[in-house]
Formats: structure tokens, sequence, C-alpha cells
């Protein structure tokens, strides 16, 4: 990433955990990039961080002034319908940020539900154990697979698996069937593989069962 950033580049995005990758780049690595011969700011992405266990850049802002962090109500919290999220970042950027946003850009109602969420850290975190646990359980049930040829470690929300082939065609059939997950086999190192959200315990299983059927239907003709 140095290496491409030139004088014409002012912001670079880091996305952590990314997606679809699932992980969270380190800390020791983002400070190498607020430290180095880059004259621009570093902008974190932490739409997933809730459900990582590496801990958040927010703690780097107070030490480098070129660090900005983003974050969402949209996933941990289950709140995408507001549409809100929030940066932090040294004193001077956003004050910047407020020179050229919206005037009232956040309604009241939005505010109000924000407020609300963030007063219930004890539910987000119970949900968020909850979830990361049957995150454990799908993966150890993807390994189990003989046509899963790898499943990516995660630090979010969602899983990232390889097939042996077929993985367009078995995700369009899922699909078909009420099981929505998402094709990646088109990007970079991606190829024949799925990423799948992890849900309730029951969406799970259904997930596992129709995988499982499409493979039988589609992969195994191979």
């Amino acid at each position: 990433m140095i290496a491409n950033a030139n004088e014409n580049v002012k912001l670079m995005f880091v996305c952590s955990p990314g997606n679809p990758t699932a992980k969270a780049i380190p800390m020791s690595e983002i400070e190498k990039l607020a430290t180095s011969s880059y004259q621009g700011i570093v902008v974190v992405d932490e739409a997933y961080v809730d459900f990582s266990a590496k801990g958040s850049a927010s703690t780097l802002v107070d030490k480098y002034p070129n660090v900005v962090v983003l974050q969402t109500l949209s996933k941990a919290f289950g709140l995408a319908g507001i549409r809100l999220g929030f940066c932090i970042g040294p004193p001077d950027i956003i004050q910047l940020m407020n020179n050229v946003k919206a005037p009232y850009n956040v309604n009241s109602l939005t505010s109000e539900v924000a407020m609300n969420a963030m007063k219930n850290i004890d539910t987000l975190d119970k949900n968020v154990k909850e979830l990361l646990a049957e995150r454990d359980v799908v993966a150890g049930r993807l390994i189990e697979l003989d046509f899963v040829t790898k499943v990516y470690p995660s630090d979010s929300n969602f899983l990232l698996f390889r097939v042996k082939n077929k993985a367009q065609e078995m995700y369009k059939l899922m699909a078909d069937r009420g099981v929505v997950t998402r094709y990646r086999g088109n990007e970079l190192h991606c190829e024949e593989c799925i990423r799948v959200t992890i849900g309730k315990k029951e969406e799970n299983e259904q997930f596992l069962v129709e995988l499982k059927k499409a493979w039988d239907e589609i992969g195994v003709k191979v």
C-alpha cells in the first residue's frame, strides 16, 4: 500500500475486519501505516469490529493525528435501517467534516434509536457472544464436509469458505430455495468461494442442509 501511495493519495482506507476476508488487520500494521512516509490520512473502516477480538483502532486516534476510524450501528447493533455511522478522529479532522456536512443530517428519530442502543451494551455483548459461538459451530460443520476445501478464519459475523467447484451454481440454487449467501468467486484470491452470514441456530442449520443438497445436485456431478 505504501509503495503505491504517491503525493496524490490523500486517503488510505483499511477495512478491518475486511469483507469478504473477515480478517482483522493487526493493530501493529495500522501503526506502521500511521508512522510511514505516507503523508495522507489513514481511514480504518471498522464496520464489523464488534465481532473481533483484535480491538479497535480508535485506541490509536489520540496517538496518531493521521488516523481516523469509521464505525456503524448497521452490523452488530442490527440497526441498518437507521443508516447511522460515526467517525472517531482528531479534533481538526472532525471539525473539517462538520464544516462540510449537511445541516441536521441525522434526524431526531434516528438519534433516539441510536442513543437507546448505546445504553444497552450488555444486550449487544450477549448477542455478539451467542453469534460467535454459532460461528464456531458452523465453521466446524463446514470443515467436516468433503466438498469444502477451506474455511477461512473469521474476525467477523460471517464465514468465507471454498468448495471444490460450482460455487456460483450452488449459490444460485440455495438463493432460489430461500437461503441467501454471497458468491465471492469473482474477487481476488476467492476462486470458488462463498460467504455466509451467521444467523440464528435454526437459520444456520437450514443453510447447512441446503448447502449439502446443492452440492449433491450440482457440484458432485462434475
